[in-house]
């Protein structure tokens, strides 16, 4: 059996627990939820009908709902740098996509959401976050939440293959909340490969991980279950930029003489 040796973590959703190393420096945290249980199955089950809205607004093809982290439709909006880009850039969004994104930045429920994963990052991973909200600020893109981009996994299953999120910053946090209705005692589990941990991942529930350094999945629901997610996450070359004086790193590197190399 492939997870013999892995160990499974129940998560009691009112309880935090930090995930630490040997050093106990804390890597991940298994936020949980706010303590106001009922309200935040409300804010589950509103948040539910804005991504069915969303995903019916845009009708993808299936083709277009193909990904390489599994088969399920999502749409992203923020700022992001890389993959060609020559300086720092909101995703493109026209029409259908930008009508359907405006109205669910506007959601209560996703106001909600996007709140608690950067109030939870800002309490437990203090300087972390303060280096997010210096370089957003540096990028003129000060707000309420520190994090530079966010994707609505819309499904209607979203069911992951193993994956890092490589052009997110190494040694940051990406928020994950978990949305549906589904027994998640029986699947939609959070897969962290490299730490051989399975953990239980309830909807409405909220976990931060560094997703572009541990390989992460989860697993399947029933064929009558429903799952989403929104993750907020942060592009490492939006840092870069901002470290080398907001220019590309090749740019800063010619002024001293000095050039990338690539193996």
């Amino acid at each position: 059996m492939p997870f013999k040796e892995w160990m499974l973590m129940s998560l009691f959703t009112s309880s935090p627990c930090p995930l630490v190393d040997e050093q106990d420096r804390v890597f991940a945290l298994l936020a949980g939820c706010p303590r106001d249980s009922q309200e935040w199955s409300d804010i589950n089950e509103k948040a539910i009908e804005a991504f069915e809205e969303a995903r019916a607004t845009l009708k993808l093809t299936e083709k277009q709902t193909a990904n390489r982290r599994g088969h399920y439709a999502a749409v992203s909006v923020g700022v992001s740098f890389g993959g060609g880009q020559t300086r720092p850039a909101n995703f493109s969004l026209t029409g259908k996509k930008q009508a359907a994104v405006e109205k669910l930045l506007s959601n209560r429920a996703v106001c909600r959401l996007a709140g608690f994963g950067d109030s939870c990052m800002k309490l437990f991973a203090a300087r972390l976050h303060a280096y997010y909200e210096e370089t957003l600020a540096k990028l003129q893109q000060a707000d309420d939440n520190v994090f530079a981009a966010a994707t609505f996994n819309l499904g209607p299953q979203v069911v992951t293959v193993p994956h890092t999120d490589h052009m997110n910053i190494p040694a940051g946090w990406c928020a994950i909340t978990a949305l549906g209705r589904y027994d998640h005692t029986v699947g939609g589990h959070l897969l962290l490969w490299d730490l051989k941990l399975m953990i239980e991942f309830p909807p409405g529930v909220l976990i931060l991980i560094p997703s572009a350094i541990l390989c992460h999945s989860n697993t399947a629901i029933a064929p009558h279950e429903r799952r989403y997610s929104f993750t907020q996450y942060s592009a490492g070359g939006l840092f870069r930029w901002v470290e080398c004086g907001c220019q590309t790193q090749k740019d800063f590197l010619s002024q001293v003489g000095l050039t990338i190399l690539t193996v």
